[in-house]
């Protein structure tokens, strides 16, 4: 006979039984319980999109949803960022309870689409990880479509090559200066992050929270004074990934990339990570030959119309 199970908001003082749930659902995740935080705030205004299920008075799932708003050129949508039930109350159809009433809300309060994919600034993975296969049934069980792929890859920190002294040294012969971010560089930085689109300026904002900056950039003299030709930034939202990265097609093939994302490592290695993970892989090549890093977890994006 399955036990019955009920649903509630949950609320800040669930948060130490919820950061043991994830720890002990999301098994590929070591840092789940940070993962819970970060998601835990993008609810914003809207607290009951983080459900909790209860099977005698104990904790058992969780589901944490949000609701991009509407633009001028999209309609709101609603994100589905987690869904994670203990591994010894699985199979009982909590987390299909938990998805369907997060979907509700979400529908409720205006959205006309549901997904399950990264949603930066704040994205804490792109999508589903396939090894979760629990996870790739319900939602394609529960009608969600699946997008595009994202991959990720993995650097092993205390054998990658991370010095930077030589090229540093050939790139300021070049003109070009890479440094860490300072607090001095927000506003004329933030203002240059506009040119790459989407939403990389406001993860480059959320680099800069952080003390010391968790970024580096490449700049050089230019007609108007000091100008940026190239940034990374590490730790964003999980403190062991790596991204985003950018260099000006200009200068591109000239090792600038390479240099930031080595400093960026050193960061991490610095801080005490054996391991990063560059999140949303593009150019696989460019960091398998730079910093050896090798293909690593695969996650699969999905979504619904409502």
């Amino acid at each position: 006979m399955t036990t019955p199970h009920s649903i509630r908001t949950a609320s800040e003082s669930d948060l130490p039984a919820l950061r043991a749930l994830v720890q002990a659902a999301l098994v590929h995740d070591q840092d789940a319980a940070d993962v819970l935080d970060l998601l835990w705030t993008q609810a914003g205004s809207r607290p009951q999109l983080r459900l909790l299920a209860e099977t005698d008075g104990q904790p058992v799932g969780l589901a944490v949803g949000a609701l991009g708003p509407a633009t001028a050129d999209a309609p709101a949508t609603g994100h589905i960022d987690l869904v994670a039930v203990h591994p010894q109350a699985q199979s009982r159809g909590i987390g299909r309870t938990l998805l369907t009433r997060a979907e509700e809300l979400i529908a409720a309060a205006g959205a006309t689409r549901l997904m399950m994919r990264g949603r930066p600034p704040y994205y804490a993975w792109p999508g589903i990880d396939i090894r979760y296969t629990r996870a790739v049934c319900l939602a394609e069980s529960s009608g969600y479509t699946r997008g595009r792929e994202g991959l990720n890859m993995s650097v092993d920190l205390r054998t990658a090559p991370l010095d930077t002294a030589a090229d540093e040294a050939r790139l300021a012969a070049d003109g070009v200066q890479v440094r860490r971010l300072t607090a001095q560089d927000e506003k004329p930085f933030l203002a240059w992050m506009t040119r790459w689109g989407g939403t990389w300026d406001g993860e480059a904002a959320r680099a800069l929270t952080y003390d010391p900056p968790r970024g580096h950039v490449a700049v050089r003299e230019g007609a108007d004074g000091v100008e940026y030709v190239g940034f990374a930034c590490h730790g964003v939202n999980r403190r062991s990934w790596f991204g985003p990265m950018g260099t000006d097609s200009a200068l591109r093939g000239m090792g600038v990339g390479t240099v930031l994302l080595r400093r960026c490592l050193a960061d991490q290695l610095a801080a005490g990570l054996d391991e990063a993970e560059i999140g949303w892989t593009g150019p696989i090549h460019f960091y398998a030959r730079g910093v050896e890093a090798r293909l690593g977890r695969v996650f699969w994006t999905y979504s619904k119309d409502i």
